[in-house]
């Protein structure tokens, strides 16, 4: 695996979610590049850090608003203002200005992103904008393949609710499983929702239609098992989990035409948790964030159910993944622990307030695989 960083900006983090992306895009070339504010006197309060390019220029002033071109895949925060630029540093282009950027999740398109209180903006001249509707997402995910709806759960709700983009309105999914709700994944056909939640303190992984109607529980925990983080492979094939056991993790990925059983993938070691997991854009590839806290998370690389590396690893400071700029390169945030990050391109922009991949999905599916008829029904309990 090509490891290697290029400098784009410097910016504070609250909150880190990324949209999968469109493979087969150039990678840029090595550079490697480090900026930090000038130490001021010891008489004088620190300055406030600057963002910068790679090339040590500083942001432009103001926000003279443009419209991001398809290159330009690589999204932040910085200074009160969203920007967007290419992987390789260059093209850079302000959004908007922004107060409260989190989540900055962009949808599958990338011409749409969610910030604080569920805030709709848009910018292309067809995507649309919405204002705050004061939610606090636990768990929520872009409609797919256009990102027509967002589904979100807070801390306090007992099923989910869908913020649809025709209007804005939200409407509750009353026929949802009830329970807390650990992560919300659409299905890359928009025709499904995945879901991990609790229920009496045990977890579990469901499949509803994408009005959260006719659930039908896929796998269930034993012995306390943890499900931190679900997602779907890019053709819609595979629903993949991480499943935190009593003393390490391990990937699993179940065959949707199947649902008998699943296979057991990468297994981390004794004493690692993991979550916030990334499937590449062939469906083969992964990415996750490997620790306890913070303090040591560590974005990581899944090539094979039996090879996973660092995705730098020479750095000392906390990394994570932001997802996948093409089919083997992600985008990592260095940094972090309510401080400001830099932002690399791995195969990685620094001291910026959040980052995100806003390039456009794969080619989505038409439908969600269903077992042959021939097959013997799932259990009805589930797969333990």
């Amino acid at each position: 695996m090509r490891t290697w960083a290029r400098f784009v900006a410097a910016v504070s983090i609250a909150s880190l979610v990324a949209s999968c992306t469109t493979p087969g895009e150039p990678s840029p070339s090595s550079a490697t590049a480090s900026v930090s504010p000038s130490p001021a006197p010891t008489s004088s309060p620190s300055p406030t850090p600057v963002a910068r390019l790679a090339s040590g220029a500083s942001l432009p002033e103001g926000c003279d608003v443009g419209r991001p071109n398809a290159k330009q895949t690589v999204a932040f925060v910085a200074e009160g203002r969203a920007w967007a630029i290419d992987p390789a540093g260059e093209r850079l282009v302000c959004l908007f200005e922004v107060d409260d950027a989190t989540p900055f999740a962009w949808g599958p398109q990338g011409d749409r992103v969610a910030l604080g209180g569920l805030e709709i903006h848009g910018v292309t001249r067809s995507a649309p904008g919405f204002p705050s509707v004061d939610a606090e997402p636990a768990a929520f995910d872009w409609g797919h393949p256009l990102g027509l709806a967002v589904v979100f759960a807070e801390d306090d709700a007992r099923v989910p609710e869908k913020r649809f983009m025709d209007d804005g309105h939200v409407e509750r999914l009353p026929d949802m499983p009830r329970g807390t709700y650990l992560d919300v994944a659409y299905h890359p056909s928009g025709l499904a929702l995945g879901v991990a939640i609790e229920q009496k303190g045990e977890q579990s992984i469901w499949l509803t239609t994408n009005e959260g109607e006719d659930p039908e529980r896929l796998v269930f925990s034993e012995g306390g098992t943890l499900f931190p983080a679900i997602a779907f492979t890019p053709d819609g094939s595979s629903l993949v989990w991480i499943a935190k056991h009593l003393n390490t993790y391990q990937v699993h990925r179940m065959d949707l035409t199947d649902r008998t059983g699943f296979d057991d993938g990468w297994r981390g070691e004794i004493g690692e948790d993991a979550t916030n997991l990334h499937v590449g854009p062939d469906g083969n590839l992964m990415a996750l964030d490997v620790g306890t806290s913070c303090a040591d998370r560590r974005a990581t690389a899944v090539l094979s159910p039996t090879v996973a590396r660092p995705a730098l690893p020479d750095e000392t400071r906390p990394t994570t993944i932001l997802g996948w700029l093409d089919r083997t390169t992600v985008l990592v945030a260095t940094g972090g622990c309510d401080e400001l990050v830099d932002l690399s391109v791995v195969d990685v922009i620094e001291r910026v307030e959040i980052g995100a991949s806003r390039a456009p999905a794969p080619p989505a599916p038409d439908e969600v695989p269903e077992p042959p008829q021939a097959a013997p029904p799932p259990p009805d309990e589930g797969v333990g």
